[in-house]
């Protein structure tokens, strides 16, 4: 099960599962929330240190101890079920726009899905509805074949009161010679930041990401080193 509860199965002749993971070359704007350990004090830890050195003081337009709270909560969240890659995007000022995690899916014994397979489970959403036609398109990325969604959905609001609207982007990344496949996913909340989140994060998938063994061994990455 993954994030929002798309259930994505995968499985191929190839390397085995998690052999590759892939590397990001993040955007300025972009903070890396990343972490092998998920809990409280990691993400206290993270989220000090990078309030305190990522960001100008004199640039911020919100509280140090107020930034340093919201990093920490997305942090716990980002990296909740052992996501691969975790990060967020602020404005200079410390308002966050929007967030990032990437996930690896597999299943032994199960054929990998196609591109055009997997589209419907990108776009299930849990407890959110799809509000009108998302955006699909499939192209060939320096790394495989990839499947992208754009859509704007509504969701229960904080405590079950209400509703609130968001959008996000999915990429499904099918690299070739790997056994499953990468789903990198954005959302974001201000509709008044779509362009400059769709023109970064398009960038960033289709450009400024490798393919590398998980074991940290550079070897043959495939993909665009920036």
């Amino acid at each position: 099960m993954g994030e929002n509860g798309t259930e994505v199965a995968a499985g191929a002749e190839g390397a085995p599962l998690d052999s590759r993971v892939f590397e990001f070359a993040f955007q300025p704007g972009w903070v890396d929330l990343t972490r092998e350990e998920g809990g409280w004090v990691e993400a206290w830890a993270t989220a000090t240190a990078v309030a305190t050195t990522y960001f100008d003081p004199a640039r911020l337009e919100v509280g140090t101890k107020a930034l340093t709270r919201d990093l920490r909560r997305r942090a716990l969240a980002l990296n909740s079920g052992e996501s691969n890659s975790a990060a967020a995007y602020y404005t200079p000022g410390g308002r966050a726009v929007a967030e990032l995690r990437s996930d690896w899916y597999g299943e032994e014994g199960a054929p990998r899905p196609s591109p055009a397979d997997v589209v419907p489970l990108l776009l299930d959403v849990a407890d959110a509805e799809i509000i009108g036609e998302p955006d699909v398109r499939y192209m060939d990325l320096p790394y495989g074949s990839a499947a992208r969604v754009q859509a704007t959905y509504t969701e229960r609001g904080r405590l079950g009161f209400g509703r609130r609207r968001g959008s996000f982007i999915k990429y499904a990344l099918f690299p070739p010679g790997v056994h499953d496949l990468c789903v990198v996913w954005v959302s974001w909340w201000d509709e008044r930041d779509a362009d400059e989140v769709v023109r970064v994060v398009d960038e960033l998938v289709t450009g400024r990401m490798r393919l590398v063994p998980a074991d940290g061994d550079e070897g043959d990455g495939a993909g665009v080193q920036p």
